[in-house]
């Protein structure tokens, strides 16, 4: 099994599919699960070494500006997720 780094995000609820499509459109960089479907919180599974290539995604969907999201890097705490 291929380690990955947990982030996770926070977004309106109606943007949730729309903001999968874009990230796992660019194959392998990463997996999207919604963790809390009511909170609309996402949680992006990144394989060590793609980093930077998920920055860059995450960057171009933030400056085209049709989904508004923030990292939460506090939920997993509020939820009991380990790190």
């Amino acid at each position: 099994m291929i380690a990955c780094r947990k982030r996770y995000f926070r977004l309106p609820a109606r943007h949730i599919a729309h903001f999968q499509f874009l990230v796992e459109g660019y194959d392998g960089i990463a997996t999207v699960t919604t963790v809390d479907s009511k909170a609309a919180v996402l949680m992006l599974c990144i394989p060590d070494g793609l980093e930077g290539e998920v920055d860059r995604v995450l960057d171009a969907i933030a400056q085209e500006g049709s989904i508004p999201f923030r990292e939460d890097i506090e939920w997993k705490e509020e939820s009991g997720e380990e790190p």
